[in-house]
């Protein structure tokens, strides 16, 4: 039966039948296409001026149970009864709201003494953020959508700015420091939004505007984002604040998916330090839809063992192989994966540290594997994320796996992003000492590819350091490139490290390493990261060439 039948059928039980999307708090009204209509707000039938503090209606989606209430108004007691359900839109999607069924019980005495005086002005301090005093999410959705319904001839745009890296704000500044950039973020919008604008604090640094589209125009808009970077004056750190937009083109769409929309489009720039705006394009979606897919089956592929370890060689000058970095590939329906196509979308769902989990202990089971045989004496270097520390005690699991597997510690190499140990110097220098005292040799990876700090050099007492090519690779200063790569190799040696550069791509990259004091390589010119088997592969031939 299609959804307007089953809410005549139960009209027949109850006094009152609606549709509610809790979100917005209003009534949602099924036409004979197909389509969804918003109407009023759902909460007039309790003569209120905003949604109940014990909204059944509500509660039942967040639970996914239906709900029981009990309403008193003038003494006549109202039941409603709400059931979260999902409606398929016109594009397939399914939009979860939920349906009261309400009784209209009659006069009850006994009721009168629990009645709400509602107040004809909604209560300040229920509609606006006690930070910034900006209007809330709640209130936030129900003026968007008062505004798209007042006006349905006028092209409106939905934005939303977010501070880039807001968490690095906090470290730096503390929280209160992150409030106070918070509440000028807020007044700026103030300053600069007219009265028919609507806009408010959507989530932590996220703020929401609602204009007419005739009103953008992205030159105004960068000015205020330079004056917002001015909050904070430091030599160290600027405010980098990003907007999405998203052009309205159905104001039937909930708030809530046009809000998606912005928010995907922020996260088409989230790395970028130079875009600032970024308008939602479909194809946003479509890519939404594959990391979803990728989320879904991330478990199924575990379980599977769809994922599997490469190795790349870190190889002598003389080519002689000493040891791998382990890399992680998907091969899915039987083709390999790009890491790049999964690694970002599992760090972001917190679910990158099950994966490091697993690749960790197939790097193990595989040392454990080639104790005994020609590969004995051979190591794998594998990469622990700074998020991994938040969910494991890694130390202790990797001591768990060596005593697992019967396993020399020292084979299991642990390698350390350079960014990683500057974003937590003191907490990663203990970690690198627990590690040492386990008897695993810790790596700094990526030295060189982004702002490396000589510093952390004399802060972290780690084994080996990973250089990056990036140092001397193209043309444009590489005399300089090549005096500052030198030294860091010799002041390496200095502190009893030892040293491999990666991304080592032609002979002639090998021989300038080789007369900077690098004797170490790792990158596509000796090989790419290949399946376990044909690295044993090489592995073996490299032997057998040499005996």
């Amino acid at each position: 039966m299609e959804i307007n039948g089953v809410l005549d059928s139960l009209r027949k039980t109850y006094d009152l039948v609606q549709l509610v999307d809790v979100e917005e708090c209003r009534v949602l009204e099924v036409q004979p296409d197909g389509s969804i209509h918003y109407g009023m707000e759902c909460y007039r039938i309790w003569n209120r001026n905003m949604r109940c503090a014990n909204c059944s209606g509500y509660q039942a989606c967040m639970t996914h149970n239906a709900m029981d209430k009990v309403e008193h108004y003038h003494g006549d007691r109202q039941e409603a009864h709400s059931i979260p359900i999902y409606l398929e839109m016109l594009n397939g999607e399914l939009e979860l709201c939920v349906l009261d069924c309400i009784k209209l019980c009659g006069h009850d005495d006994s009721a009168e003494d629990e009645e709400d005086s509602q107040n004809d002005n909604v209560d300040y301090i229920t509609t606006h953020d006690v930070l910034t005093r900006l209007y809330t999410q709640e209130k936030l959705f129900k003026e968007i959508r008062k505004q798209l319904m007042s006006a349905p001839e006028e092209d409106f745009l939905l934005v939303m700015g977010n501070i880039r890296n807001f968490s690095l704000v906090n470290k730096l500044y503390g929280i209160e420091g992150g409030n106070r950039i918070l509440v000028g973020l807020a007044d700026l919008l103030r300053e600069n939004c007219t009265h028919e604008e609507v806009y408010g604090r959507y989530r932590d640094d996220r703020f929401v505007l609602l204009v007419q589209r005739k009103k953008f125009e992205e030159e105004i808009f960068l000015g205020h984002l330079q004056q917002a970077s001015r909050l904070v004056e430091s030599p160290i750190y600027s405010i980098s604040i990003q907007l999405g937009v998203y052009a309205i083109t159905d104001t039937n769409m909930p708030i809530a998916t046009m809000l998606d929309h912005t928010d995907l489009a922020l996260n088409a720039i989230r790395n970028s330090r130079k875009q600032l705006i970024s308008w939602y394009e479909p194809s946003m979606t479509e890519q939404k839809l594959k990391h979803q897919h990728i989320i879904e089956d991330f478990e199924t592929a575990l379980q599977n063992q769809d994922f599997q370890i490469y190795l790349q060689p870190q190889v002598q000058e003389d080519g002689r192989i000493r040891g791998a970095e382990a890399l992680v590939r998907w091969i899915r329906d039987g083709n390999v994966v790009p890491p790049m196509d999964f690694l970002g979308v599992l760090h972001q769902s917190e679910l990158l540290s099950h994966l490091d989990a697993y690749v960790w202990e197939m790097v193990a089971a595989l040392l454990g594997r080639w104790k005994g045989t020609e590969f004995g004496d051979l190591y794998i270097s594998i990469n622990v994320d700074p998020s991994d520390f938040y969910y494991f005690d890694v130390p202790d699991l990797l001591k768990k796996l060596c005593a697992k597997y019967d396993i020399d510690s020292k084979l299991l190499r642990v390698e350390i992003t350079e960014t990683a140990l500057i974003d937590d110097v003191e907490n990663q220098s203990r970690i690198v000492e627990m590690l040492h005292e386990a008897g695993f040799i810790v790596e700094i990876d990526d030295f060189g590819k982004g702002s490396s700090s000589l510093s952390l050099l004399k802060d972290i007492n780690a084994d080996v350091l990973k250089i990056d090519m990036g140092f001397i690779r193209g043309k444009s200063n590489l005399h300089r490139s090549k005096i500052i790569l030198g030294s860091v190799i010799d002041m390496a040696e200095q502190l009893r490290m030892g040293v491999v550069t990666e991304g080592v791509e032609t002979r002639e990259q090998v021989e300038s390493l080789v007369d900077l004091g690098c004797h170490n390589f790792q990158g596509f010119y000796f090989s790419r990261p290949i399946p376990v088997e044909d690295f044993e592969f090489v592995v073996r031939s490299s032997l057998e060439s040499r005996s």
